[in-house]
């Protein structure tokens, strides 16, 4: 799992970073971004991006449902210090 957030405007800038938007990514966390204004930047990130899309996969409705229940588990703990602001 890829936790960089991407986001491209216009082919030109490009901004790269792990917060999220919510109080504990920017308040709490140690988390950054950078904004960037190049081309050759914002292409790079695009190519990279559609390669990763290529390698991924959906997950179906039926599969999440299925999953484990330690994986269930995980996201309920995830979720308890999620509201631990």
């Amino acid at each position: 799992m890829i936790h960089a957030k991407i986001a491209i405007f216009d082919d030109a800038w490009s901004v790269v970073g792990s917060t999220n938007l919510d109080n504990r990514s920017f308040g709490i966390n140690d988390e950054v971004n950078v904004a960037v204004l190049d081309s050759q930047i914002a292409s790079r990130l695009t190519r990279d991006f559609e390669q990763d899309a290529g390698e991924s996969r959906k997950v179906t409705l039926e599969e999440w449902k299925a999953r484990p229940l330690s994986e269930r588990l995980m996201e309920i703990v995830g979720w308890i210090f999620e509201r631990e602001q």
